[in-house]
Parts: C-alpha cells; structure tokens; sequence
C-alpha cells in the first residue's frame, strides 16, 4: 500500500532523510490531452499531481528531482502472470 502525501515538500523531507541505501524511488510520468500527471514512491510513499502546462516550473522541478536523486522512471505496470506470457 502506497500512502499519498498532500505536498511534494513532504517527499522531498522524507527522501533527505533515509540512508543512500534505503533510498529506492520511482516516478511514472504519463501524458494527455489534459495535460502531465506525475506519480513519485519513495519507500511506503507516494505523491500524484497534474499539471495543464508540461513545462510547468513545478512539475519540472519534480522530474529533475527525481532523477538527481536516481529514481527510476517507471514506463508501465502489467501484472507479473502476463509479464512473459
């Protein structure tokens, strides 16, 4: 279970504060015609946002977060039983 924070302040408190080793995130960026949605894990959290503009200064700043901090860029999920079906 992935519990949501309210603010992307609180990731970036919670990421600071682990051990290198610890500090395994994710983030999945997806498109539409209504704008970009960013989703970021950081251990049992997580943090979900759109924004209507992709170059959004917030949004950029997120992204750039999360790839200073090595987070890996999540393409798509599919369930483990159709992964090499």
């Amino acid at each position: 279970m992935v519990n949501l924070v309210e603010d992307w302040e609180s990731i970036e408190k919670y990421t600071r504060q682990l051990e290198y080793y610890t500090k395994v995130g994710s983030y999945q960026l997806r498109k539409s015609d209504d704008g970009v949605e960013i989703k970021v894990r950081v251990g049992r959290f997580g943090y979900v946002n759109k924004f209507r503009d992709p170059e959004d200064p917030e949004l950029i700043k997120i992204e750039a977060f999360c790839r200073v901090e090595g987070f890996y860029k999540i393409q798509g999920c599919i369930p483990d039983e159709f992964f090499y079906a």
